[in-house]
């Protein structure tokens, strides 16, 4: 008899593996890829006419969408959908939808969007290297050079200490060392570029004497920028997204690449009180807005990396949903996304380790099984990497 065995659940499979072990035409893998996994769409704001055919192009292609029991009644104006099938199918679907009226033709295209994979560009430019994106993310390992931040404050008691401690995440398998002089915690306040610049300059000065790895300035006033990237630093990285007067301008002066956070407020009042509707769709057309705004300034997309701001404004199932929603932030930005989730609060929330030291293991268990980062932003740069390797050989392996 016959030995047979599951291989998946919808968990997504190494079909190149497959095609292989079976000794298929390799040709067929852009067909057989489409059938994968589901891929779930959200649709907001439909008029129930228009849910409803959409249901039924849905369904002629062998996909499917759920949408308000009442549209059918026409009891409700409006209704959400969750549209959700393989690709090929949800395709179908979009096929279907065609010249249908109530603007589902434009819904069909955005629904092709969402579910096209998103390429952007293959290589980081930054310090005269070229750092390629894969299917593993790149590695930005934190050096805060401050005596308050949240897990890791007053770490360093020597720029030489500091820079010892970058080479040893290069070591280790950072791509990009990320470089703070402000503590960002919640409730913190904002210090001057003045006490910036004293923190981190000689730390830049001492890294740049014992290697080139591409450096990282954490910060949102242009005057720590500047001197920062004259000191060494090839990139920015903003928590709130370059709005600073003068950031964009030195950044598209300087060609350089930038990380777009977002954040509700200031450090010192973004957790009283969040709120967002749909956190997702609100931060994400921010960044989007963000991106468009930079790129018009003269800064070349591929250059532009955009960051949801986990922990930064947000409740628990904000953060949560924000995780879910790395990929298509990728997809509506166009751009590489950076997932900032190391030993922040809401892994204390979800598992009660109250010490930020002690979250590496779930922040590693995040690492490992979210999709859509590009980028992961960590403290523990080591485990980092031995957690990636584990679910790339896992993805990799029958």
């Amino acid at each position: 008899m016959s030995s047979i065995r599951l291989l998946s659940s919808g968990q997504g499979l190494p079909w190149e593996m497959l095609v292989d072990l079976v000794g298929a035409d390799r040709g067929c893998l852009p067909r057989v890829t489409l059938r994968d996994r589901i891929k779930v769409v959200l649709i907001h704001d439909l008029p129930s006419p228009a849910a409803s055919i959409l249901k039924q192009c849905m369904l002629s292609g062998g996909a499917d969408a759920l949408v308000h029991r009442e549209v059918l009644t026409c009891r409700i104006e409006r209704s959400k959908s969750v549209v959700f099938g393989t690709p090929a199918a949800l395709s179908r679907g979009c096929d279907s939808l065609r010249n249908q009226p109530f603007g589902l033709d434009a819904v069909s295209r955005e629904i092709r969007k969402n579910i096209t994979a998103n390429p952007g560009p293959d290589v980081l430019s930054i310090g005269g290297r070229e750092l390629t994106y894969s299917d593993t993310p790149l590695i930005m390992g934190i050096l805060n050079i401050t005596p308050d931040s949240f897990s890791d404050g007053g770490s360093y008691s020597s720029p030489e200490e500091a820079a010892n401690r970058a080479v040893a995440m290069e070591k280790a398998g950072a791509h990009i060392i990320d470089i703070g002089g402000e503590s960002t915690r919640p409730g913190s306040k904002a210090i001057s570029a003045k006490e910036q610049q004293l923190r981190v300059l000689p730390v830049i000065n001492a890294i740049r004497k014992l290697s080139s790895i591409p450096i990282s300035i954490d910060t949102c006033i242009p005057e720590v920028a500047e001197a920062a990237v004259n000191a060494g630093a090839n990139m920015i990285n903003s928590i709130n997204a370059m709005e600073t007067q003068g950031m964009t301008e030195f950044a598209v002066s300087q060609e350089l690449p930038v990380v777009l956070m977002h954040m509700k407020g200031s450090p010192e009042t973004m957790q009283t009180k969040p709120f967002y509707g749909d956190a997702p769709d609100e931060i994400g057309h921010y960044l989007l807005s963000r991106v468009e705004s930079i790129a018009k300034a003269g800064l070349p997309r591929e250059k532009i990396i955009v960051d949801p701001g986990i922990g930064f404004g947000k409740r628990l199932e904000d953060n949560i949903a924000l995780i879910h929603s790395l990929e298509w932030i990728g997809i509506l930005t166009g751009c590489k996304v950076l997932l900032g989730h190391s030993r922040k609060s809401f892994l204390k929330n979800l598992t009660g380790i109250n010490q930020a030291a002690q979250r590496d293991s779930v922040s590693h268990l995040v690492t490992a099984t979210v999709r859509g980062a590009d980028i992961v932003r960590v403290h523990d740069v080591p485990g980092t990497v031995a957690a990636l390797k584990v679910s790339s050989a896992l993805r990799r392996s029958l």
